[in-house]
């Protein structure tokens, strides 16, 4: 038997907080890089949607180029992305795009404490997972192989 596509999340596709990771967190106050991070987060949170749905109807020729720009532009001006500068709005853009165009890769994208993807997906962050009671329930004497 051959399994249906999934259905798209969508037209602005799925962008959730990623969970946390082992990376040990200030036992003190935030720190600035903290601060950073989850304000990147939330700005991502806010703008991916919008470029998934804008790039939703691009040929493959578009989103090689709008591949490109972001590469180019992210390459070229990734501190003021981080530390502030004179391209800064426009780096923050190309990385907003760049997810967008990575959320459409099979299980999306996970990076910066985002998680974006298109289409659900095994071990998606936005979708309830079975925990370990669940999955012992799942393998009772009546539906064990």
């Amino acid at each position: 038997m051959i399994a249906e596509p999934a259905k798209p999340h969508g037209p602005f596709g799925c962008v959730v907080l990623a969970p946390p990771t082992s990376r040990p967190q200030s036992p003190t106050r935030p720190t600035r890089d903290d601060q950073f991070h989850e304000r990147l987060a939330d700005w991502l949170l806010f703008m991916v949607p919008m470029f998934i749905a804008e790039q939703r109807n691009a040929s493959d020729q578009e989103m090689e180029r709008a591949r490109t720009d972001a590469l180019e532009q992210i390459a070229s001006h990734g501190d003021d992305l981080q530390f502030g500068g004179k391209h800064q709005g426009s780096s923050r853009t190309a990385l907003a795009k760049g997810f967008a165009i990575l959320a459409r890769a099979e299980g999306g994208v996970t990076a910066l404490g985002v998680h974006a993807c298109t289409v659900p997906h095994a071990y998606c962050p936005a979708q309830p997972h079975p925990g370990p009671s669940d999955a012992a329930d799942a393998h009772t004497p009546e539906t064990a192989p």
